[in-house]
């Protein structure tokens, strides 16, 4: 029978598989390699299991690891639902939420996330919140493994195993850094006046499609997040698209320009998922009620 300290072992063990090896997980769990080593040491002992090879040869999941990661995750998941239950005999909101959402989304007004959070937290002071931020099929693959028990961004799922609200729609538009040559023709600008010009795309959507539609533009750089898109068109040599909220926010002191706005913008859709399988605690549920009602 498992011992309380086995069970730290076990999320332990968890987060090393989850990183991909021990040094990775050195950050996440803010101990070193030697202590995780004796950890991991420990829980295989108790097992009587191999559970992972780890070594100059690199991290690997032994056939037995796999299965005890997969037993691991069914625990946690049960303890989480445990949790919530007792919770909700005392009528509190208590356990772990864990959020996913896309960069840079305080800035939009139509996001009501960071009120949402306010109000849920202030019902609840037992409730611990972690927040990761990734791209968007990153976030529905960890909202189907069940790293993540909610998620927000510009999703496009066909998948019938998540469930999905909508939540706001971000508007977006082509940009340039006001140091770019369209800029400084002393006239209006025109579509062949974006004819051949270096266009940057992010790199998980797909504005490239929307600008084609109307020009030719050279494709030849990718950017994974609005940061990286920005910092490319700061240099005045590109074109790309930015939400409207993130790029005339005062970060940027009017460095970047929109163009032809009436022909090269469009909507997002913001969506909130969840696992359609997976009875959502109390946290969960608050917080879509929050989400979606606005309150």
């Amino acid at each position: 029978m498992l011992r309380n300290i086995d069970l730290k072992r076990l999320k332990l063990f968890k987060q090393v598989a989850d990183c991909g090896g021990l040094t990775a997980a050195e950050t996440a769990l803010n101990i070193n390699l030697p202590a995780i080593s004796a950890h991991l040491a420990a829980l295989e002992a108790s097992l009587g299991l191999r559970l992972c090879e780890r070594g100059r040869k690199g991290f690997r999941l032994t056939s037995e690891g796999q299965v005890v990661l997969a037993a691991c995750n069914r625990l946690l998941v049960s303890l989480e639902e445990f949790r919530s239950e007792v919770s909700a005999v005392n009528d509190r909101i208590s356990g772990h939420l864990r959020i996913g959402i896309v960069d840079n989304t305080t800035t939009d007004k139509n996001c009501n996330v960071v009120h949402a959070l306010e109000k849920l937290k202030s019902q609840s002071r037992d409730l611990e919140i972690n927040i990761d931020i990734d791209k968007p099929f990153e976030l529905e693959r960890a909202v189907l493994d069940e790293k993540l028990d909610i998620a927000i961004g510009p999703f496009h799922i066909t998948n019938p195993g998540i469930d999905q609200f909508s939540l706001y729609k971000e508007r977006v538009s082509l940009y340039a850094g006001s140091t770019h040559a369209v800029f400084h023709s002393g006239k209006p600008v025109q579509l062949s006046d974006l004819v051949g010009r270096d266009y940057v795309t992010r790199g998980y959507l797909r504005e490239s499609q929307v600008v084609q539609q109307h020009v030719s533009m050279h494709s030849c750089a990718i950017a994974q997040s609005l940061e990286g898109i920005a910092i490319l068109l700061l240099t005045g040599n590109y074109l790309g698209y930015l939400p409207d909220h993130y790029a005339l926010s005062g970060t940027f002191n009017d460095t970047l320009r929109a163009v032809m706005p009436e022909t090269f913008s469009y909507d997002t859709e913001f969506k909130i998922i969840t696992r359609k399988s997976k009875q959502p605690t109390r946290a969960v549920a608050a917080l879509l009620t929050l989400l979606l009602n606005k309150e």
